[in-house]
């Protein structure tokens, strides 16, 4: 009889051994499979983080201007928020394209926290509606303002270069730099 429950003993006791070591190596296995998933599903991330903060900004638009504003303005707004996401991803991939990951993540992180942040300034602040009413066309007349000195004095610039004879300035200079060989006999 002894003998029986010492072989039951010693039976349970491998059972329990190779299950250990079974589940051993599945934990080993999966932790394995997320490490080399590691850098696509960092990526996966900052594409969603990416996305969720365009929507983000999309819906602050839509919910600080829907109720005064008519549609077209404001998909135009929203469109602006594309535009600024899209032209941050490529001022990174211009600059050095492999820290497009980190700029999406960044840019995501950006809008979502401006968005939250204007939600908050919205709930808190007793003029906020009028500070985001007049924020849109204050920052496009800074931007005519802006565009227009700055062609004006490149239309100035331009003309008095036509007027001293200058040009094309990048030849004159090359004509400085240009060295040209003594010939002696």
């Amino acid at each position: 009889m002894l003998n029986i429950i010492s072989m039951l003993l010693t039976f349970v006791f491998n059972a329990i051994k190779y299950l250990l070591e079974f589940l051993t190596i599945i934990i080993l296995g999966v932790v394995g499979a997320i490490l080399y998933a590691l850098p696509w599903l960092l990526r996966v991330v900052a594409l969603l983080l990416w996305l969720g903060g365009d929507y983000l900004g999309i819906t602050l638009i839509q919910t600080i201007y829907a109720p005064f504003s008519p549609a077209i303005p404001m998909i135009a707004l929203q469109f602006a928020v594309i535009l600024v996401s899209v032209g941050w991803l490529l001022i990174i991939l211009s600059k050095n394209s492999r820290l497009v990951w980190g700029g999406m993540t960044a840019g995501g992180l950006f809008i979502s926290g401006v968005s939250f942040g204007s939600i908050w300034l919205l709930s808190h602040w007793r003029y906020a509606d009028l500070f985001f009413r007049v924020l849109p066309p204050a920052l496009f007349s800074v931007l005519l303002i802006y565009e227009t000195i700055r062609l004006r004095s490149m239309h100035r610039n331009r003309n008095t270069q036509l007027e001293s004879g200058l040009d094309e300035p990048e030849k004159t200079a090359s004509d400085l730099l240009e060295i040209k060989p003594v010939v002696t006999q």
